[in-house]
């Protein structure tokens, strides 16, 4: 059960009301965020040994709004380990189903006829696709992937990155043999530089690959354009054990902001933010970063709410700051 956002005068009042059988709850309903105009710029890097395609994609983000200059990529004022968030003063959230019984999964289906390659970031990636942060390089490390320290993650082939609806999810990659690896996507594997990036295919980090093949293969899934192996993969909740975050792409800019979610259990279908009363929702961009409108959000600090795929919420009010402003907890388990 979940409650819409009420004025703090009349909430326990309202509260009283439904102990005594007066008022009802009802479900919400879920709207589609807005189709998103891509503004990326794939840059595939060079084949790497055994043909295994750099997924680096160069992204520019959209044009700030007045009074403000023009932003670029995915670029991040937040500073700090990859998984930590610091309490904000006026930080307020909510979760529905949090702490109560499981939902039910509405992941994508899986794919039994798979393929997978491998890329470091050195094959060009200044930046993630998804606006994730680079931690690390050599080894390769992005924040808030929660596998290997950071080191398990994976770019998606254009058709099921979907611009950018699968960002932050987790898959599991299985090889015939029984080998398996969980990884989270962080990157696009661009079909328009890459013509491996077919549909069901993945572009592993290196050292993910590396726990089901070895170097010299390269590119695996028999049944999917690979040389060796039969692969399958699937979707599966991130074993994510703190708050989801919110992060703002200008820590200064009154008139104009993009919202990134951050560390989340299940895949963000939809955020929404609260003007005058009024929840408006985002248009995602094909680099992972939500805009209301022309990005004028009105005054800090911001309500906002995120829908996840299972269409469980968490809202969090947001200040005008730099880093990751977390939620007061995780999307709820699914099954």
């Amino acid at each position: 059960m979940k409650l819409d956002y009420l004025p703090a005068g009349i909430l326990w009042p309202f509260l009283s009301l439904i102990a005594l059988g007066v008022i009802g709850c009802g479900g919400e309903g879920q709207g589609d965020s807005g189709a998103a105009e891509s503004t990326s710029t794939a840059t595939g890097g060079p084949d790497g040994q055994g043909g295994a395609g750099g997924a680096g994609a160069a992204t520019t983000g959209a044009g700030a709004g007045p009074g403000s200059s023009t932003t670029t990529g995915a670029s991040s004022t937040s500073s700090g380990d990859p998984g930590s968030t610091s309490a904000t003063t006026s930080a307020t959230s909510a979760t529905t189903g949090a702490g109560g019984a499981a939902v039910s999964c509405d992941y994508p289906a899986a794919y039994e006829n798979g393929s997978i390659t491998f890329y470091t970031l050195d094959m060009g990636s200044i930046e993630v696709n998804c606006s994730y942060q680079i931690m690390g390089r050599n080894p390769d490390v992005v924040a808030h992937v929660p596998f290997a320290g950071g080191q398990y993650f994976a770019a998606m082939n254009t058709a099921d990155y979907n611009d950018a609806a699968m960002c932050g999810a987790c898959v599991e990659v299985s090889r015939d043999d029984g080998r398996k690896v969980q990884a989270m996507v962080v990157d696009q594997c661009p079909i328009a530089t890459n013509p491996k990036c077919v549909r069901g295919h993945i572009d592993l980090s290196k050292n993910a690959f590396l726990q089901i093949g070895e170097e010299r293969e390269g590119y695996l899934g028999t049944t999917n354009g690979g040389a060796a192996g039969k692969i399958s993969w699937k979707y599966i909740p991130c074993p994510t054990t703190g708050p989801v975050s919110f992060r703002l792409k200008d820590a200064t800019n009154r008139y104009w902001n993009e919202i990134v979610v951050e560390g989340h259990a299940h895949p963000i279908e939809k955020v929404e933010v609260e003007i005058n009363g009024t929840w408006q929702t985002a248009t995602r961009q094909s680099y992972n970063y939500f805009i209301v409108g022309d990005g004028d959000m009105g005054q800090p600090p911001y309500h906002v709410r995120a829908t996840d795929i299972n269409g469980s919420t968490v809202e969090a009010m947001l200040d005008l700051k730099a880093g990751a402003q977390p939620a007061g907890g995780q999307l709820p388990a699914c099954n």
